[in-house]
């Protein structure tokens, strides 16, 4: 008898946590997606100065790290966002630009 009794007390446990959850929206999931990360100025400039580690003619800290000073805090770069199209390559143009010319002269000095 009271194997009865629990397992009707279970059963109308489990069954009002699912009709309780059941008038809950759907719409609450959504909000949880995860954005896809992606990779800020400084992490694509390093790939891309390992790639290219026999004819760097500056060393790989010194681009690395006067790409850093022109990546904003949001990790945007040439006006562009990290998931934006066209962002590793103006990164990768940048890094050969500044690269030819030996010195970062693409910004104007104050």
């Amino acid at each position: 008898m009271k194997g009865i009794a629990l397992a009707a007390m279970v059963a109308g446990i489990a069954a009002a946590a699912v009709s309780a959850d059941a008038s809950t929206p759907a719409s609450r999931h959504q909000n949880s997606l995860v954005q896809p990360s992606c990779p800020v100025a400084p992490a694509v400039a390093n790939a891309y100065l390992r790639a290219q580690a026999g004819r760097l003619s500056m060393p790989r800290g010194a681009v690395i790290s006067e790409i850093t000073k022109q990546t904003g805090a949001d990790g945007e770069f040439a006006g562009l966002k990290p998931c934006d199209s066209g962002y590793p390559n103006a990164v990768r143009f940048w890094i050969d630009e500044v690269i030819k010319a030996g010195t970062d002269n693409s910004t104007p000095k104050a």
